[in-house]
């Protein structure tokens, strides 16, 4: 019996590792089976289920504004979708249960959702969500159907996920989304020529990605650098394992204020809008530093529904020749340029303001077989116009005259002249900025007429930048900046690139030359008639500019007008800075007519009524009087009720107002008022403490002496020369000379003044 047993545990043995053998041969086989034969087929399976080098996409940087606010962004949006059927073909029961769950759910909770969504997507009503919503539950639609069309923000999206319904979850509501990225301008179409776009494009059945304006010109930055990673099949679902980490784009602020950017936006629509015109823009620039504060570019837009729109867009419509007006847009500039002219000629001291031209009778004149034609014309009775008449009333007869006695001998000393004031300069700002250009002699397009054309703005091309840029350098007394848009790169508000604000010349020209034609620019404005003849005319306002004065402060500026593209349109332009006797701004509107689709009847538009006076002056006026408005707004904060009010103090002599203030009691002492024997305001700062804003007294130019007392006023107008004549009492509302031209000895200046 135990022999019996002991054969019985060997043959069991044996017969164990007989099968062990037999089971290790046959895995030993299929492995050598997998690993040689079948090797391709198992690596297109395991391709199937894991992906490498996926690229990981890097967050395109951001544009901001000149505070570091948030203009152009990359956000999120969504699109809500719905699948109202479930199926579960490895599970028939639960496949019935949760279509019967969801049945249930939606007859109880339709209506509450509908309302729900309604709250935070409004535009839709709750009827008709309910009504979409029904249409895809009977019969049960399949996936992708979109009760709600429009897509969804982030903010809106974590709200909906809270809703009655939709917080089920995707399996028992249906409900999924589909996540899209946008590249958003939260000013809506506001700056967009400037900003430019990123957008996705197919050429030649390949897609690419088409950029274009500051997000072409700085896209090595915004950009950033895409990563990589595995994706890999678990379970049924990818997971993405990030091998290589994205670097982020970075941000670009510019100089760009959003507050006036919207003020520039809305002036110039209101006037193309009520003059239905086809096309307007604008540049606001900073004095001092050159930068760009504003840059608005505005085309006409007809819908098929017959609706007129103005769209700041660098899209394909009929009056959209370029991607921005402002920079990209070559135009013969017309009579602005007679400023450039005029300085050209005082800084090269060819003529005085003492020299004077022919004023002749008549609105046309023939030189040299050359007809020249004025807008305008006044009988001063001397016969002769001075640079100042010239200017106010926009002569191109006079123009002709003056550059003809200056540069008749040397043409090419005036265009050198031009081109070292640097009027053929391309900035650079956008990556297709057009370059300007001058017709120069000896070339072949020089004639015999060239000179006098360039005298008020032909035979040459101009942007809207260039001008802009040369009459910043009068306001800023003859000291050039260069446009700068783009201040600084930035990684998370550390500086990676700065572009500092840039002198180009110190001192292009003189100051006395600046203020000279500062004098002559305040005239076109503010200037009164000098005919004598029609004595109705006397003592109203008369410069060609005359529809943006204002009653808050000293514009400068000048009118132009000039055909662009072809017969049927012109270029309609006001370039100036404010204010006069300090400027903190320059800017330029220019707007282009088109005789197709001017509203009014044929006899008017033949007359050709429009130009650069009553249409971009007035946009030019509403701009500067809205921002020197906002400027010098402060609302007053924490104010205790039982605490006095400040008393309104005049414009006169600070240290006299600071005795003012001492004596009853507003100010302890007199400080820095005692020492301050200047001219200016005094206005009280958000806690109510009296802050100083004086200048220096210019006795060669004409103070502006409006808000001043009668004492004041008197003072300082004698101490500038001039004989005063007073009418009425109280605060000084207008006087007849305007301020900021050069201070006419010996003459009389009448002062008017209201309660």
């Amino acid at each position: 019996m135990f022999k019996f047993r002991t054969d019985s545990v060997l043959r069991f043995n044996l017969l164990v590792i007989f099968l062990f053998t037999v089971v290790g041969i046959i895995i030993i086989g299929k492995a050598a089976i997998i690993m040689f034969i079948e090797r391709d087929d198992w690596n297109k399976i395991k391709e199937k289920n894991i992906k490498h080098n996926v690229p990981i996409e890097a967050h395109r940087g951001n544009i901001l504004a000149d505070d570091g606010g948030l203009i152009v962004s990359t956000l999120p949006r969504y699109r809500m979708l719905f699948d109202f059927k479930y199926r579960n073909p490895n599970d028939l029961a639960d496949e019935e249960r949760v279509n019967a769950q969801r049945d249930s759910v939606w007859s109880k909770h339709l209506k509450e959702l509908c309302i729900g969504l309604n709250d935070i997507l409004p535009g839709t009503s709750v009827d008709e969500l309910e009504k979409r919503f029904r249409n895809g539950l009977y019969p049960k639609k399949r996936g992708g159907y979109q009760p709600y069309r429009g897509s969804i923000s982030y903010s809106q999206f974590r709200k909906i996920k809270e809703l009655p319904i939709i917080n089920l979850g995707k399996k028992y509501s249906g409900c999924y989304t589909q996540e899209i990225i946008e590249r958003k301008n939260i000013l809506g179409n506001t700056g967009n020529s400037t900003f430019g776009i990123v957008r996705d494009v197919e050429i030649d059945g390949k897609k690419s990605i088409e950029v274009n304006g500051l997000e072409k010109k700085y896209n090595e930055f915004l950009e950033g650098q895409p990563g990589s990673g595995t994706k890999a099949k678990i379970r049924g679902k990818y997971i993405l394992r990030e091998d290589k980490q994205p670097i982020n784009g970075y941000d670009v602020q510019t100089t760009l204020n959003t507050q006036m950017l919207d003020i520039c936006h809305n002036a110039l629509e209101r006037v193309l809008r009520e003059k239905q015109l086809a096309a307007g823009w604008a540049i606001l620039m900073e004095t001092k530093t050159g930068d760009i504060k504003a840059i608005v570019n505005l085309a006409r837009n007809a819908k098929k529904s017959g609706r007129i729109e103005y769209i700041d867009t660098i899209g394909n419509i009929k009056y959209n020749q370029t991607a921005n007006h402002a920079l990209c847009d070559l135009n013969e500039p017309g009579s602005i340029f007679k400023t450039v002219a005029l300085t050209a000629i005082l800084a090269d001291g060819k003529l005085t303001t003492k020299d004077s031209v022919i004023a002749y009778p008549s609105m046309m004149h023939n030189f040299n077989g050359h007809r020249i034609h004025d807008e305008m014309y006044r009988n001063n009775g001397t016969g002769k116009y001075s640079m100042t008449d010239a200017m106010m009333y926009s002569s191109n007869i006079s123009m002709v005259q003056f550059i003809k006695k200056a540069y008749s001998n040397n043409p090419e000393e005036y265009t050198n002249t031009l081109q070292r004031f640097g009027l053929t300069e391309n900035y650079n700002i956008t990556d297709n900025e057009a370059t300007p250009y001058l017709t120069l002699p000896g070339t072949k397009k020089w004639n015999g007429y060239s000179l006098n054309s360039m005298s008020y703005g032909y035979a040459v091309g101009m942007t809207a930048i260039n001008m802009v840029s040369f009459y910043n350098t009068i306001a800023n007394d003859g000291k050039q900046m260069k446009p700068r848009l783009v201040k600084a790169i930035l990684d998370n508000d550390k500086i990676v690139e700065e572009y500092p604000t840039e002198v180009i010349n110190e001192s292009l020209f003189s100051k006395e030359v600046a203020d000279t034609i500062t004098g002559m620019l305040v005239e076109v404005v503010n200037g009164f008639s000098i005919d004598k003849v029609n004595s109705w005319r006397k003592g109203t306002r008369d410069g060609t500019g005359k529809a943006a004065h204002s009653e808050m402060m000293t514009i400068a500026g000048k009118t132009g007008t000039a055909k662009a593209y072809d017969g049927n349109k012109k270029l309609m332009s006001f370039c100036g800075f404010f204010p006069a006797e300090e400027p903190e701004y320059t800017l330029i509107v220019q707007m282009m007519y088109d005789y197709e689709i001017d509203p009014r009847p044929k006899e008017e538009k033949d007359r050709n009524t429009y130009g650069g006076g009553s249409t971009s002056a007035v946009a030019f006026k509403e701009i500067a009087e809205k921002i020197m408005t906002e400027k010098f707004y402060r609302p007053i904060e924490n104010v205790v009720d039982n605490n006095p009010s400040k008393p309104r103090i005049k414009r006169g002599n600070i240290k006299e107002a600071g005795y003012l203030l001492t004596s009853i009691d507003t100010l302890d002492t007199l400080t820095e008022f005692e020492k301050t024997d200047k001219w200016g305001d005094i206005r009280h700062d958000r806690q109510g403490n009296p802050q100083i804003y004086a200048k220096d007294i210019d006795t060669d130019r004409v103070p502006n002496v409006e808000g001043m007392g009668a004492k004041d006023a008197t003072y300082l107008m004698q101490r500038c020369g001039l004989n005063v004549i007073i009418s009425g009492y109280g605060t000084v509302r207008q006087q007849s000379i305007p301020a900021g031209r050069t201070a006419p000895k010996g003459e009389t200046v009448k002062l008017v003044l209201e309660p």
